[in-house]
């Protein structure tokens, strides 16, 4: 009797309670399961939102809880101050879908699926890697951006369908990069020492990863020309630097990480500065002799000491 009842209950939850439906199942038919990780196409989600009633409720319904990824994603977005919790319910619902539309056809399943398998096969062949994490990659809209979340089981890889497909494959090598160095590097608190090495070792690898690319393009969303600005002003940035090589919170970001317009740079400065000189603390270790692997196992002012960079 008891299992009777059990069962009448799950049966009415199914049928009449559309809050008790599986989300797994809602989000599955947008997942392509990979050997080591899931490719995850949060986008296509979107893309039904936008022939719903564009609620909040709907957006929350087939996105935020469908997708633990885009809660993610949307909480990233409410923290670097792009999107405000309190007014965002309301603009969804201005969105037109001829706004979105081109998005939506800039890949087929074949050529995500390929671009997940051939760069972590290369970045493999330069680095394996020493965890057996899965690893997700999530193609999501509306929000922009692109980022790796390395905490948990699962890292994921972000990026946005706004940015341009010619620099995806540079932006997941980026991001893979830095899951391959987490995984080696010491536990230590957020500094921008700290986050110089780790851009600086991103970039060093994507170089080495994709060989057609040399610094001057192996940075993201960071244009040549401000390459070339930091080749010539690379004492200003060493001295702007090393006096805030200890700092943490969100001013490093935005001095020296940043992109777009939450990015405040040093007067005079470019955005992006701490890209091109991590790069160049990487590349002097190397030159010194030392192995990838070697760098990778050191705190970050173990590695720039090593590096001499900044006497």
């Amino acid at each position: 009797m008891k299992k009777l009842t059990v069962l009448f209950l799950f049966m009415v939850c199914m049928i009449v309670q559309p809050g008790c439906k599986d989300q797994t199942n809602t989000s599955a038919k947008y997942i392509i399961e990979k050997e080591n990780g899931r490719i995850i196409l949060a986008y296509k989600a979107f893309d039904e939102f936008l022939d719903t009633d564009r609620s909040w409720e709907s957006y929350q319904d087939l996105l935020l809880e469908a997708f633990p990824e885009m809660t993610y994603v949307h909480n990233i977005q409410i923290g670097w101050g792009t999107i405000d919790s309190l007014k965002f319910p309301e603009e969804i619902k201005m969105f037109k879908r001829e706004d979105f539309k081109h998005y939506f056809s800039q890949y087929d399943e074949r050529t995500l699926d390929h671009l997940y398998d051939s760069i972590l096969g290369k970045a493999h062949d330069i680095l394996a890697p020493v965890s057996d994490a899965p690893v997700d990659l999530c193609f999501f809209l509306p929000y922009g951006g692109c980022f790796i979340n390395p905490e948990g089981h699962v890292k994921t890889i972000y990026i946005s369908m706004v940015i341009s497909p010619n620099d995806v494959s540079k932006i997941m090598t980026h991001e893979y990069a830095h899951n391959l160095h987490i995984q080696r590097r010491p536990k230590e608190p957020l500094t921008l020492k700290r986050e110089v090495v780790s851009e600086g070792m991103a970039v060093y690898l994507t170089t080495l990863i994709l060989e057609d690319l040399g610094l001057s393009r192996a940075i993201p969303f960071m244009p040549e020309s401000s390459v070339e600005w930091c080749t010539e002003n690379e004492q200003q940035i060493k001295d702007s630097i090393k006096l805030e090589l200890n700092d943490s919170g969100n001013q490093i970001f935005f001095r020296y990480i940043s992109d777009g317009s939450i990015a405040d740079p040093p007067e005079g400065f470019v955005q992006k500065t701490a890209y091109f000189a991590g790069y160049q603390i990487i590349k002097a270790c190397m030159d010194q002799g030392m192995k990838l692997e070697e760098i990778c196992l050191l705190d970050s002012k173990t590695v720039i000491d090593k590096s001499g960079y900044f006497k």
